[in-house]
Formats: structure tokens, C-alpha cells, sequence
């Protein structure tokens, strides 16, 4: 910014002629109206009027800033298609350097507004002197129109008289300690934080202090909310930005913030160690479709996504039940585990599984498998066989008698063989009765 101005062109026109041109427009366009009445319901381009600055005014004081150096300039009756250009003079005795860097918004009253910044002033300096000019937007930056100069004053210094820095640790350093003290200047009662990025993006704050009488700050930094295993010089170390508030939270104007870029010689959060567990090991086709393989992991970035990755004995990647519709995995929010339990499909091939489970963000990998076995055969139940005995023979007893078993009743006169024969008598007569009964029915 020291150093860089834009040139004045050649004037195209004094300020009286140009003067001097607008009032016989305007008297031109007077008449042109008095002829046609029907123009005057044309719009007109922007206000009759010589161009100007409404604010900051000359003589303002306790002006504000948008921003360290930034505060808006607002004018009038500027042309169409012309620009505005704020001049000052900067700390190292260059005049003339330019303010405006980001374009002038104009509407078509010629009402004109822009942020100009004045960040190249001395340390401490507070009332600025200003030279407002009119230019064509051209190349060659036509002076159109060149304003008094004049004076305001900020209500605080662009570039405070005593300026905020990081002295300690320095730029691409690397520090031997996982609470590395940082040290630095600044405005005295002013408030001092540095922030990191630490787990899942997160903003965090590794120490605040204020500033003291002496114009020097110091900060035990805290950096234990950093991703495990990062800082260090193999994960491109840790980039923190430190900036200077006033009491209501507020970057003091000029206190640019300051960014700086450190290694940890050993990572002050360390890994935790990476492992799968799969329980059980080994399951049947129909149980790892029921209950599954339960599974626990540990060693992930807290709070990242996981992608969990299966192969069948094949080598063949196995789409999961469900899994189009299933929420993606995290890592727990607090020290990066997860668990969860695989589902195979019924008809799920037999043999040897392979999981692999992914950190999207820390790419740590964990690895296990299983076995899935076929289910067992089941045994069918024999079918009883009845069986008779051989001779009839067993033995019992019943109330106070006893016998044993010889195939005969109690001696009564006749044997088993005469009642036999006599039952064989008593059938042959029967069927002989409904025999003859049958015939005489026929008869």
C-alpha cells in the first residue's frame, strides 16, 4: 500500500468552464422542455448540481471505522460514468496516495458512496487531510473535477501508536512443548486471543490475556481440542491467528490480525491406537443374518465420517442389507470410536470375510475378518419300532396274588387250547347265522 498512488492526468477541462458547461446544459434543456412539455416525464440521469462530499465532512471528528483503516466517503452529482478518487499522504511522506481501491457504487442521481482506507497513515494518527477528485473512468484517469482539500478525525488511530505483534514463537518454528507460550505487543487494557482450528473444523481458543501497562502480552497457549496426532511437521503443522479486541469484543482499528504457521516437535494430542474388533469371529449363514457381527473400532479423527468396506471370499465387495438407505458412520465426537454390527444377507456365501473401516478425514484404516460357516445339518428323530414278545412271557402281580407267566389261565377245567377251539366255534356259527340270515332275506 506504502508507495502505490494514481498519477493526475492532464485536466480535460478547468472547473469553471466545466461549471460554465453544466449551467448552459441546463439551460439548454430548460428550453427543450418549454418546446416539448411531453420530456419532463423523462427521468433524469442524476441531480442538476456541482459534485461533492457529504461525509465525512470537513472539520468532523470521532469518526468511525468499518474496519482497521476503512470508513466510507458518500458525495453527490457525480456523472455518469466518471469515478471518485480519495488522496492522503501515508506514513513514509508519499502524496497523493489513493484510498479507494474497491470501485465507487453510483445511482443514477448521481448519488455516489465508497469505503476508503487509510491503513499507510502514521502510527497514532488520528486527523487526516483528504483530496476528493472527480476522474473519467478511463486509462488514463482524466481529472474531471478536483475538490478543496480538507480535514477529519478518526475517532481512533487507523495504525495504533503502538502496534499489535507476535514476537514469540516464530514464523515455520518448531516448539519443544505442547503448551508453547506465546508473547507479543499491543494496546494497552486490549484483549489478546489466538485461535486454531481443532477437531471436525471446529474454531477454538487456545488462551486469551490483556494487554499489560508495559505494552506486552503473554499467553500459556492450550491446544489439547487438536486433532490427534496433528501439529507436527509430517501433518504440516498448525496455523493459528491472533488478533487484539477491545472490551466489547471489537478488533481495534489498525490491529491487523496476526497469522502464524508452527510445528509441534511432538504432536500435543497423540494418537490413540487403531484396532477392529469383530465378535464373533465365526458365525453361521442364518445367525450373521439375525444377530450379525458385532463390531468395535478406536483410533479415528473424533467426529469424521467412516466408510465401512466388506469382502466376500470371492474378493467381491458386499452390498449390505439396506445399506442405500442406512446413515453414514461417524466417529464419536469424543475420542473417535465407533461400533455397530454387520447384517449379512440370508444367502450369504460361506468362507472368509474381510472388513476394512476408513477415516474420511484422518484415512487411518482398520482391518479385520471373520469366517462364516454353513449352517449344520439337522438330525432327524427316529421313528419307534413296536415290538411283541416271543412267547408271551412277563410277569406282574396285582392286590396279594402273584403269578408268573406260562401262557395259561387259572385252572379253571379247561386250557387255552379248549377255549380257542371253542371261540373258533362260536365264529363259525355266527357267520353261518348272518350268512343264513342273508339268504332267506334274499329269498
Amino acid at each position: 500500500m506504502h508507495g502505490i498512488s494514481l498519477p493526475e492526468r492532464a485536466t480535460s477541462r478547468p472547473p469553471a468552464s466545466r461549471g460554465l458547461a453544466k449551467r448552459l446544459a441546463i439551460f439548454g434543456a430548460a428550453a427543450a422542455l418549454a418546446v416539448v412539455p411531453s420530456l419532463a416525464l423523462a427521468p433524469a440521469a442524476f441531480a442538476a448540481g456541482e459534485f461533492s462530499v457529504t461525509s465525512p465532512a470537513a472539520g468532523d471528528i470521532d469518526v468511525a471505522q468499518a474496519g482497521p483503516g476503512l470508513t466510507g466517503f458518500t458525495g453527490t452529482n457525480l456523472d455518469a460514468g466518471d469515478t471518485v478518487q480519495v488522496y492522503y499522504t501515508a506514513a513514509d511522506g508519499t502524496v497523493d496516495t489513493p484510498a479507494i481501491f474497491g470501485g465507487v457504487q453510483v445511482d443514477g442521481d448521481g448519488n455516489w458512496n465508497a469505503i476508503a482506507n487509510f491503513g499507510a497513515l502514521a502510527p497514532g494518527q488520528t486527523l487526516v487531510s483528504v483530496t476528493v477528485k472527480e476522474l473519467k473512468d478511463d486509462e488514463a484517469g482524466t481529472v474531471v473535477a478536483t475538490l478543496a482539500p480538507y480535514a477529519f478525525t478518526f475517532k481512533d488511530a487507523p495504525v495504533p501508536g503502538d502496534p499489535f505483534a507476535v514476537t514469540s514463537p516464530e514464523q515455520l518454528s518448531t516448539v519443544d512443548t505442547a503448551t508453547p507460550v506465546f508473547e507479543g505487543t499491543g494496546t494497552p487494557g486490549a484483549t489478546v486471543e489466538i485461535q486454531y482450528t481443532g477437531r471436525a473444523g471446529n474454531q477454538d481458543s487456545a488462551g486469551k490475556t490483556v494487554v499489560k501497562a508495559d505494552k506486552t502480552w503473554s499467553i500459556t497457549t492450550d491446544f489439547s481440542d487438536l486433532e490427534p496426532g496433528g501439529g507436527t511437521v509430517e501433518t504440516d503443522g498448525i496455523r493459528v491467528l491472533t488478533y487484539q479486541t477491545d472490551a466489547d469484543g471489537n478488533e481495534l482499528p489498525g490491529a491487523d490480525r496476526q497469522a502464524i504457521v508452527f510445528y509441534f516437535a511432538t504432536a500435543p494430542v497423540p494418537l490413540i491406537p487403531l484396532s477392529l474388533t469383530l465378535d464373533p469371529t465365526s458365525t453361521t449363514v442364518s445367525d450373521t443374518a439375525l444377530t450379525g457381527i458385532a463390531f468395535t473400532a478406536t483410533g479415528f479423527s473424533p467426529a469424521e465420517s467412516l466408510t465401512l468396506l466388506i469382502k466376500d471370499p470371492t474378493g467381491a465387495v458386499v452390498v449390505l442389507p439396506g445399506a442405500d438407505t442406512a446413515a453414514q458412520l461417524f466417529a464419536d465426537a469424543k475420542d473417535g470410536s465407533a461400533k455397530g454390527a454387520i447384517i449379512l444377507a440370508a444367502n450369504a456365501p460361506v468362507g472368509d470375510y474381510t472388513v476394512a473401516l476408513t477415516g474420511d478425514r484422518s484415512a487411518r484404516v482398520a482391518t479385520g475378518t471373520f469366517t462364516v460357516v454353513a449352517d449344520p445339518t439337522p438330525t432327524p428323530t427316529p421313528t419307534p419300532t413296536p415290538t411283541t414278545p416271543a412267547n408271551g412271557g412277563g410277569s406282574g402281580s396285582g392286590g396279594s396274588g402273584s403269578g408268573s407267566g406260562t401262557g395259561s389261565l387259572a385252572n379253571t377245567g379247561l386250557d387255552a387250547s379248549g377255549i380257542g377251539a371253542l371261540a373258533s366255534g362260536f365264529l363259525l356259527a355266527g357267520a353261518g347265522v348272518v350268512f343264513a340270515f342273508r339268504r332267506k332275506a334274499n329269498a
